[in-house]
């Protein structure tokens, strides 16, 4: 069994598929203001230099964030040119075997080299990220590149081995980030949103189900009562790990909030 070191506590990501509802629903527990001490202490995107038994590519150097039982996953930055999606897996015999998943097809790092990092890995072979993508946007301080979560698949999937851009809210000209995913395939991260009151972009806490980004502010019981800016992890269960601010306003900090799925219990795996 691997492990590797990150900071916080990560959902377990265990689970043999069921089928994911359509329209998610999920109750808010508050979990207190987001301090030391205090609330949930959810997974940064905090990432551990790659020991010397992670085979890396000669002169690059290793970087892990997320692991489990079967899979790790991270970067692998070769010397002043590219940081890759990286993917650590045990084979048959043992042995630690290195997949390098890349960058996004035609992604581009405006004034800087190509970038992708993955953040977050299942049992059944999907790493979730950030990768830069092809797109650019011209703003009064010259043009800049975008970067969004992205889904790779490794088996038992038709788009086996490519990286799959899931996109922004707001737009191709945006954000996204992806940092969990289940072995039911639903991914949380966040994305850049736009206000249709003010009409500021925003950046909020998603979950992506059946090929579609959900703005998960809108998927509470009782209506959008939190702000969500971010999802960090979710369990076999579909529960999610959020960080946020309640919508009426009061104190300006974070608070950690546990969302629970409404709907059957699930069978989860051991």
């Amino acid at each position: 069994m691997m492990r590797a070191a990150f900071c916080g506590a990560v959902l377990a990501l265990v689970l043999s598929a069921p089928a994911v509802a359509a329209t998610p629903s999920y109750a808010v527990i508050d979990l207190g203001v987001q301090q030391s001490g205090e609330g949930l202490l959810w997974r940064g995107i905090v990432g551990t230099p790659a020991p010397g038994s992670y085979p890396i590519p000669s002169g690059a150097i290793g970087t892990l964030y997320a692991s489990n039982s079967v899979a790790t996953v991270g970067t692998v930055t070769r010397s002043d040119t590219e940081i890759d999606a990286a993917l650590w897996t045990v084979d048959s015999k043992g042995n630690l075997v290195f997949t390098n998943i890349g960058v996004l097809p035609g992604g581009v790092g405006v004034g800087r080299f190509p970038f992708a990092a993955a953040y977050g890995v299942n049992k059944v072979g999907d790493v979730v990220g950030v990768t830069d993508t092809p797109y650019t946007v011209n703003t009064s301080n010259g043009t800049r590149g975008t970067t969004h979560a992205f889904l790779w698949n490794s088996e038992t999937v038709r788009d086996l081995g490519t990286m799959r851009d899931l996109g922004s809210i707001a737009g191709n000209g945006y954000f996204s980030q992806a940092e969990g995913v289940n072995d039911s395939r639903e991914i949380v991260g966040w994305t850049n949103t736009i206000s249709s009151v003010t009409g500021e972009t925003l950046q909020r806490a998603f979950i992506y189900i059946n090929g579609t980004m959900l703005n998960l502010t809108f998927y509470l019981v009782g209506g959008p009562t939190v702000l969500l800016s971010d999802a960090t992890a979710i369990d076999c269960q579909g529960n999610i790990s959020a960080i946020g601010t309640p919508a009426s306003g009061g104190s300006g900090s974070p608070h950690t909030y546990l969302l629970i799925r409404q709907g059957a219990k699930r069978t989860c795996a051991n």
